[in-house]
């Protein structure tokens, strides 16, 4: 009679010794579950900081030299208002033939709305914006409004601040 209370003791221990080890083991999953729980607040704040644009001086110029080179009465008018936010190689960019100025009085009106701009910083001194934006433009009172995208490059000038380097119209979309 005596091998099976001898049974019972080893299969007690046996049992004993699984349910510590259980024990431990859960303990030792919901240590990394609050671990990983608590890197992914980290994780949601970089996400966060990376996917929203910062209100930077570059964003800030961008903005206000979109508003500029898209709302005006005449082209005379658009390009006095763009000089400050531009260098001279931007501001040549700006010329629709690339080198002369126009001086245009015709009838020609133009506002945007909606602006968009996606901000890509190549480094402290280089900026670029992807930026989207309605533009309704009005020639002999007849308007039109498009959904545009136009690039522009910022680089940082020193003790003048962000200046428009370069502008690129990449396209619209016609009738949005």
């Amino acid at each position: 009679m005596e091998p099976i209370p001898q049974k019972n003791f080893l299969f007690l221990m046996i049992v004993f010794v699984l349910v510590s080890l259980v024990i431990i083991y859960i303990f030792s999953l919901r240590s990394q579950l609050n671990e990983v729980r608590a890197n992914q607040g980290n994780y949601e704040e970089q996400i966060q900081s990376l996917s929203s644009i910062q209100n930077t001086d570059a964003l800030k110029v961008n903005r206000e030299f979109l508003e500029s080179f898209f709302t005006y009465q005449t082209t005379g008018e658009r390009y006095k208002k763009i000089k400050p936010f531009m260098t001279d190689q931007g501001f040549k960019a700006t010329h629709p033939s690339g080198t002369v100025l126009p001086d245009s009085e015709e009838s020609v009106k133009s506002s945007m709305v909606g602006l968009k701009p996606f901000e890509y910083q190549t480094s402290k001194t280089e900026a670029e914006f992807f930026n989207e934006f309605k533009l309704t433009t009005e020639f002999n009172n007849v308007a039109a409004t498009d959904t545009v995208i136009v690039k522009t490059s910022l680089i940082f000038v020193k003790e003048q601040g962000w200046k428009v380097d370069d502008v690129e119209f990449i396209g619209q979309l016609t009738g949005h």
